[in-house]
């Protein structure tokens, strides 16, 4: 006999609203993990109308994400909260046309247009030092994560549009000050148990429509201008130079294609591009400060690549950094920033002994199976090392790579992992090639805040300039 949603433990919660009151948003992550501990790797949980089953278990987890788009979708909750703020992309799509939009994003995020575009990255790369070297030998404290952020929208915003925005070097109002406004309000909603917004518009709506308005605004900017090189310069066509004029031209190829899904991709790849790698490098920055010693052997790597450089200068040289890359992706298993998948079954699905009914809202919790010692020998320590691979394949530290998900899994898997892992061994080896970091925060005052993407709490550090 399958266990139904019914069978299952969870939290008791209260009449109508269920466990809504035990919830604080910032540390839901945590909360999950927590009733995990209690109530086991598949759990009920209600909060006010809605009935959940929280998955944790890393098997569940894998067969669930590669069985999208086919028996199961993102929670269609999640969809009408993206179309409402314009994002028709291959985020929130379903389906047949979400395969148009893959196809498409794909291409436009690949190797060959990664290789083309290196030198674009270079530029950001080599602004990002110069700061933190000015900053570096005046002695000064750092909030490292602007820096990260304003990096990452320089280069997205570069390849997506073909537009040089350079925010590292302006003060004042820029566009991270709109979009830092977005995510914490779709996440807000995405939990809300019920649509209070579209009927009463708070003071925090009124500032998130705005930065959606100027968001929209500056990409509909970039998409006529977009439109005009295209017609001045039909050659484009069959060499597009950016992510913009790929989505232009497959717009005019396909019929599927419509202006608001060009808008849409647009805005899904500037969003995911900024927050996920810079948050990621946040973490990783604050996990290295407390670990001299990784700060040390990622140094010595460092000045073997990059040779007399203060960045990596040449685009095949980043496959040898892999000590620099296992850092990444131990972060990636400690601290990710996308530990929660909102999922909704298309029919009746059985999974190891549990049935989920057609439509069930399914919530994974991704972060809980990377961090048992079942999955993963030492699993609360952070060792670099188990990720690099010694004779005939195998790692050092036992592990078990389907408890590792910090780019999804099966068809829907995440299309800008090759940039995002690149951008991060250019920024880890530049600056681990030139200081050391300290941590002047105290470790423990640096929380894990959950607003769709799970970031640090704003902390310090200064960067020692080394020898």
């Amino acid at each position: 006999m399958s266990i139904t949603y019914k069978e299952l433990k969870g939290p008791k919660g209260l009449p109508i609203i269920g466990s809504i009151h035990k919830i604080e948003l910032a540390n839901f992550h945590n909360q999950l993990e927590e009733w995990s501990e209690e109530y086991g790797k598949v759990y009920k949980l209600i909060l006010g109308p809605n009935k959940v089953t929280v998955i944790t278990d890393p098997e569940i987890t894998q067969t669930m994400l590669k069985e999208r788009p086919g028996k199961f979708r993102r929670m269609s909750k999640m969809d009408e909260i993206m179309v409402e703020i314009g994002v028709h992309g291959v985020f929130n799509a379903e389906g047949d046309v979400w395969k148009t939009h893959r196809r498409i994003v794909n291409k436009g995020l690949d190797v060959k247009h990664q290789q083309q575009f290196y030198p674009e990255i270079l530029i950001s790369l080599e602004r990002l030092f110069n700061k933190w070297d000015n900053i570096s030998s005046k002695n000064q404290v750092l909030n490292i994560q602007q820096d990260l952020l304003r990096f990452t929208v320089d280069v997205t915003t570069s390849l997506a549009f073909g537009y040089k925005m350079n925010t590292l070097e302006q003060e004042g109002d820029v566009i991270q000050n709109h979009l830092e406004k977005i995510f914490p309000m779709i996440f807000k909603r995405m939990n809300d148990p019920f649509p209070f917004w579209r009927y009463y518009r708070t003071k925090k709506d009124k500032i998130f429509d705005n930065a959606v308005l100027e968001i929209n605004k500056l990409i509909d900017e970039f998409i006529l201008d977009g439109k005009k090189k295209l017609k001045d310069n039909p050659a484009l066509r069959e060499h597009p130079t950016n992510f913009l004029e790929s989505l232009l031209v497959a717009a005019e190829e396909e019929d599927t294609l419509t202006d608001e899904d060009v808008r849409g991709n647009l805005l899904t790849i500037l969003m995911a591009g900024e927050d996920t790698t810079a948050h990621t490098l946040a973490w990783s920055i604050y996990l290295l400060a407390q670990h001299p010693e990784v700060q040390d052997r990622l140094h010595e790597e460092a000045k073997t690549v990059l040779n007399k450089s203060n960045w990596l200068e040449k685009y095949n040289s980043h496959s040898s950094l892999l000590y620099t890359e296992a850092v990444a992706m131990e972060t990636m298993r400690i601290k990710p920033v996308a530990p929660l998948i909102y999922n909704q079954a298309l029919e009746d699905v059985e999974i190891n002994g549990y049935l989920f009914k057609k439509d069930s809202k399914l919530l994974i919790e991704s972060r809980y199976a990377g961090m048992q010692d079942d999955n993963f020998s030492n699993a609360k320590e952070f060792k670099p090392e188990r990720w690099i691979k010694q004779e005939k394949g195998k790692c050092p530290m036992g592990h078990d790579t389907k408890a590792y998900i910090p780019f999804g899994a099966g068809a829907r898997f995440c299309p800008g992992k090759n940039l995002a892992m690149l951008e991060m061994k250019l920024v880890l080896s530049m600056l681990m090639k030139n200081f050391k970091v300290e941590l002047i925060t105290p470790a423990n005052e640096v929380k894990e805040v959950m607003a769709f993407t799970m970031m640090p709490s704003e902390y310090q550090v200064k960067l020692i300039k080394r020898d």
